[in-house]
C-alpha cells in the first residue's frame, strides 16, 4: 500500500516527503487511512478536523476518535466548530455545498497560517467512478468525464489509485479504528444511491468496474488535453478578445465543423447556461440585433459577430465641472473654457465638440441614453430620435447602451463621440466657448 501510495504521488507530482501537508481528517475510514500511510511515508503531517453538527452526538464522537488518533500518532490537530445549518440558511444553498464551501475556505486559511505546501484529501478509486456517474446523469462536456484530478491548486488526492475495499483492509489488518457515517447509508443523497444501488448492478456486469470507470477518466483526462488545443487554435480563428468582453466571428465559426462545441466553449466563460448558449446557436442566422442576457453579461448579434460584454450599466445624471476632467464607465471627458477669438477652427474630430457657452440653460451634466431622447444633430434637418440616429449608425445594442450624451437643464447638447445639437453650434456671433473632449476606453465596437 505504502509503495503504490507514493508511486502516485511520483507519477504525479504531488507534494512528496518530507513536506509539511495538512490532513483533512474526518475520522472516517479513507481519511484515517490517508493520515496513517503519509505519516508512514515520512510527511510532517498535520491534521484539520471540521465538526459540522450534523448529526448530534455521533459528530461529538468523530471529534474524539480523531483526538484520540492523533494523540497517538503524535499528529498535531486543528479542530473547527461550524454552524453548517444556518450557514447553508444565509447562503440559499444545500447543507452538502455549505459544509464543502466551509470546510475548503478553513483548510486554506490553515494552510496558509501553518506554512503547509499542500491540503491532502482521502478521495479513492471508487469516489472517482461515482463522481463520473454523477456528471453523467446531470448531462456534461468533456471535463466533467476527466473524473477529479489528483493535484488541484493546492489539494492533492494520495488515494485516487486504491480501492475502498482495500483501504478498509489496509485498517482492520492493522486494527486501526474508524468512524462510520451513518448519514453514508442514505440513499436520498445522489452520491450514495449511485454507491448502494448503480454501483454494485455494474459490478454484476464488471467486477471491476470502479477500476475499469477510473481508467477511462484517465484517459478522457489525457483527450481532454489535446482537445484544448484544438480549442485553443480554434479560438484564436474565431474569437477576438477586448478589455471587458469578446467579439465571435459567425461566418468563420460555422465554418467550423465543431462549432456548436466551440461556441459553447466560448459563452460558457461569460456564465451562460448550456439551454442559453443552444437558444443563442439556433439563432446566429437572425438579424443584427437579437439579444441574450444572463444574470451578468449580454450577447448581442451584430452585424456577422456576437458581442459579449458585462451588462452596461446606466450611468445617471451627473454633474460636470465648469473646467477639468471627470472620469466616466466607458471613457473621460475633459472640459476647458476659451473665446471666439482663441478658436483658430472648429475641430472635426467626433471626439471634440464645441459649444456656444451663452446658449447653455443652466448647469451641464452627462448621462447614458434613455427612451425617447431626442436632438436636433448639427448640419442635418429636424430632431431625431437619439436611439434611431445611433441605429442609422449601426450602433450595437451594447453600444447604444453605453451612448452618453450631455445635456444642460433643457435639452441635449451633445451625443457624445458623434454631432453636437444645432442649437448650441458656434456661429460668427459665438463670444463664449465650452471645449468638451472625450477620451474612450477600449471596448466592443
Amino acid at each position: 500500500m505504502l509503495q503504490r501510495v507514493l508511486h502516485t504521488i511520483q507519477k504525479h507530482h504531488l507534494p512528496a516527503p518530507p513536506a509539511k501537508i495538512l490532513v483533512a481528517l474526518s475520522g472516517g475510514c479513507d481519511s484515517v487511512a490517508l493520515a496513517y500511510i503519509l505519516l508512514q511515508l515520512g510527511y510532517q503531517v498535520e491534521a484539520a478536523h471540521c465538526n459540522f453538527h450534523l448529526r448530534g452526538t455521533e459528530s461529538d464522537c468523530d471529534e474524539a476518535l480523531v483526538q484520540r488518533l492523533c494523540d497517538q500518532w503524535g499528529i498535531r490537530l486543528h479542530l473547527n466548530h461550524f454552524q453548517t445549518e444556518a450557514y447553508a440558511i444565509q447562503k440559499g444553498i444545500s447543507i452538502e455545498m455549505a459544509a464543502r464551501e466551509l470546510r475548503y475556505s478553513w483548510f486554506e486559511e490553515l494552510r496558509q497560517e501553518m506554512n503547509c505546501c499542500g491540503i491532502a484529501v482521502a478521495h479513492h478509486q471508487d469516489d472517482n467512478a461515482e463522481t463520473l456517474l454523477l456528471n453523467l446523469s446531470r448531462g456534461t462536456g468533456l471535463r466533467g468525464l476527466t473524473g477529479m484530478k489528483y493535484l488541484n491548486g493546492y489539494v492533492f488526492r494520495p488515494l485516487l489509485d486504491i480501492s475502498r475495499r482495500e483501504i478498509e483492509q489496509f485498517l482492520n489488518l492493522r486494527n486501526i479504528e474508524f468512524a462510520t457515517d451513518s448519514t453514508n447509508a442514505d440513499t436520498h443523497y445522489k452520491r450514495n444511491f449511485i454507491r448502494h444501488d448503480i454501483l454494485p448492478k455494474l459490478k454484476s456486469i464488471n467486477p471491476s468496474i470502479a477500476q475499469t470507470l477510473h481508467n477511462t477518466t484517465t484517459r478522457l483526462s489525457e483527450a481532454l488535453y489535446l482537445y484544448e488545443i484544438g480549442l485553443k487554435q480554434a479560438k484564436e480563428l474565431i474569437c477576438k478578445y477586448s478589455q471587458d468582453g469578446i467579439t465571435v466571428d459567425i461566418p468563420q465559426l460555422l465554418r467550423h465543423p465543431s462549432a456548436h462545441t466551440i461556441l459553447h466553449e466560448v459563452l460558457s466563460e461569460y456564465h451562460f447556461k448550456a439551454s442559453e448558449i443552444e437558444m443563442i446557436f439556433k439563432n446566429l442566422k437572425c438579424s443584427t440585433g437579437a439579444t441574450f442576457q444572463n444574470e451578468s453579461h449580454i450577447a448581442t448579434l451584430h452585424r456577422d459577430s456576437i458581442l459579449v460584454t458585462p451588462i452596461p450599466t446606466p450611468l445617471p445624471p451627473t454633474p460636470l465641472p465648469e473646467m477639468g476632467y471627470i472620469k466616466l464607465p466607458y471613457g473621460t471627458l475633459n472640459i476647458q473654457k476659451t473665446d471666439h477669438f482663441s478658436l483658430t477652427e472648429i475641430p472635426k474630430e467626433s471626439t471634440i465638440c464645441c459649444i456656444d457657452a451663452d446658449k447653455v440653460e443652466g448647469n451641464l451634466s452627462v448621462r447614458t441614453i434613455i427612451n425617447g431622447d431626442r436632438f436636433h444633430p448639427f448640419g442635418m434637418k429636424g430632431s431625431k430620435l437619439v436611439s434611431d440616429y445611433l441605429t442609422n449608425l449601426h450602433y450595437s445594442i451594447i453600444d447604444k447602451r453605453r451612448a452618453m450624451v450631455i445635456t444642460d437643464e433643457k435639452k441635449i447638447l451633445w451625443l457624445v463621440g458623434e454631432r453636437p445639437d444645432e442649437r448650441i453650434a458656434i456661429t460668427d456671433a459665438t463670444k463664449n466657448i465650452t471645449r468638451i473632449e472625450f477620451t474612450p476606453t477600449d471596448g466592443p465596437t
